[in-house]
């Protein structure tokens, strides 16, 4: 890890449209530029570790950041991913809770870490932003719910074909081991590989190395249970 060499300003970003923070006045953005961090993050490399305190939010400039929790046993299973515009760590910071999860760099990237007192002086300043940050809340929570059932109700293949949709289609950038398709899933790693191949034979998909292609979206789509 380590700062960038240049400061990128809050007005200038090309994420601020996507941002949580895009509605914020010239002052406010002033203030996150006069006490915000520029950080490199190597692929592999945590942002933070499950048990740590929250000390701000991070906003991701560009690449991806995946976070991870641990079962009982030691098991990894990705919880969210992030890319382009995304923020993490707001939860655990205005619960005043330790992070549940580890974020994860899943390839080279840059973000901007805005301490926390700097976050709650925005926040009391903006109701409008905490407006915003409870609706991303609300967002986040019902999708942890979604997923929630669709690992206790549906069979490892069609998580599978899920996650692929998912993954490919949201965060087409990026080129997902076998290993972090399976995290998503909540399955193993070698039932991914048995899974994926068997959907090369049907035809829905084409693998060459790391890359998988989709061929046929709506019939993984169908494969996945999801209708459309």
């Amino acid at each position: 890890m380590g700062k960038l060499n240049e400061k990128v300003k809050c007005s200038d970003c090309e994420t601020r449209g996507k941002s949580l923070l895009c509605s914020l006045k010239h002052e406010a953005l002033t203030t996150i530029d006069e006490s915000k961090f520029h950080q490199h993050y190597k692929a592999g490399q945590n942002l933070f570790y499950a048990g740590n305190p929250a000390a701000g939010v991070f906003c991701i400039l560009s690449g991806t950041v995946k976070l991870e929790v641990q079962d009982e046993e030691g098991k990894t299973q990705i919880a969210q991913v992030y890319s382009k515009g995304g923020m993490i760590g707001y939860r655990a910071l205005f619960s005043d809770e330790t992070y549940l999860s580890s974020a994860i760099a899943a390839e080279p990237t840059d973000l901007c870490f805005i301490p926390k007192a700097t976050i709650l002086e925005l926040v009391k300043k903006n109701p409008e932003l905490s407006l915003k940050f409870l609706k991303q809340l609300s967002d986040d929570f019902r999708m942890m719910e979604t997923r929630l059932h669709r690992v206790s109700s549906n069979t490892a293949v069609e998580r599978i074909a899920e996650a692929l949709l998912f993954l490919r289609e949201n965060f087409h950038e990026k080129n997902w081991t076998r290993k972090e398709i399976s995290e998503w899933a909540s399955t193993t790693t070698e039932t991914v590989i048995r899974t994926l191949a068997d959907f090369e034979t049907e035809g829905l998909i084409e693998q060459k190395g790391r890359v998988i292609t989709i061929l046929k979206r709506d019939l993984l789509l169908k494969k996945a249970k999801i209708s459309v």
